[in-house]
């Protein structure tokens, strides 16, 4: 018969050698491939035989229940400005927050009104500022000892009447309502360093005008008035956003801009912003 003769006879080992080859050859391709070469990594340990068979092919090798517990998110703070929040903060008895406040007297000042350097005027303060404020010192977000312990003993409801007392206090932080425009000529042209960061930022280094949050041509829920506030504690408080010790701040902007700002910038915004400075004061 024809397949008797040639090539193509019954006989003639050579298709199956050849088949064998490219067999082997898949075979030796996949172990060097999926068992030895994907096992080793630059900089890391090797792999198991499982891990690297899944790394050769795309997928990941986890096989760990969805029900492992999972590392806890590392949020700034637990303050959303929902409704209820909002509601929650108006709701402040501010008759009832003077009791609350004799505890803060002895920091704080008479009233809210601070005579130290290291502690903050409180009076005519916003109320979200001052309720934040209490909730992060008593999660532990922004870390603090007196007032983590001090917190830690007040309700939701009692941190809302003494932030409605204080809020409520004469001789303090001016107002944030009313005059909303900044002042021409607060610029990027502006000479003054404190002034140009305060009416119109640094775009170069991504820092945005203070004024945009905290007052005077905006104003940002949760962020505080910053005219006629004790200038070294601004400015404590700028070197804190700058080396994390302070980390509360919702999606990180202060910290961001702080560690922008040099140390000389940092005591140029202070004194502007404090008693003998503020947007609506001129410098000299």
């Amino acid at each position: 018969m024809a397949h008797d003769r040639g090539p193509f006879k019954l006989s003639n080992p050579w298709p199956v050698i050849g088949w064998g080859v490219v067999a082997g050859a898949l075979v030796v391709s996949v172990v060097l491939g999926f068992g030895v070469l994907s096992r080793f990594q630059q900089n890391a340990p090797t792999l198991d035989l499982w891990a690297a068979i899944c790394r050769g092919l795309g997928i990941t090798s986890d096989t760990a229940p969805a029900t492992q517990p999972q590392p806890a998110l590392n949020t700034p703070t637990r303050i959303a400005w929902t409704p209820s929040t909002l509601e929650q903060i108006a709701s402040g008895d501010a008759e009832r927050g003077a009791f609350i406040a004799m505890n803060c007297v002895a920091c704080h000042g008479q009233r809210g009104v601070s005579g130290s350097d290291v502690y903050p005027t409180l009076a005519g303060m916003s109320p979200a500022v001052i309720y934040k404020q209490l909730d992060d010192f008593r999660t532990g977000k922004r870390p603090w000892g007196v007032m983590g312990g001090v917190a830690k003993a007040l309700s939701d409801q009692d941190s809302a009447d003494v932030a409605a007392y204080f809020a409520s206090q004469p001789n303090g932080l001016p107002p944030v309502d009313g005059y909303r425009v900044p002042e021409p000529g607060r610029s990027l042209r502006e000479t003054n360093p404190a002034k140009r960061l305060a009416f119109a930022g640094d775009p170069a280094r991504g820092i945005p005008p203070c004024a945009a949050c905290h007052g005077q041509g905006g104003y940002k829920i949760g962020a505080p008035a910053l005219q006629q506030q004790r200038p070294d504690y601004i400015e404590a408080e700028l070197q804190f956003f700058a080396q994390g010790v302070r980390a509360n701040d919702i999606f990180g902007q202060m910290r961001n801009i702080a560690k922008q700002l040099t140390p000389d910038e940092m005591h140029a915004l202070a004194l502007f912003y404090s008693e003998s400075g503020g947007p609506q004061a001129s410098i000299r």
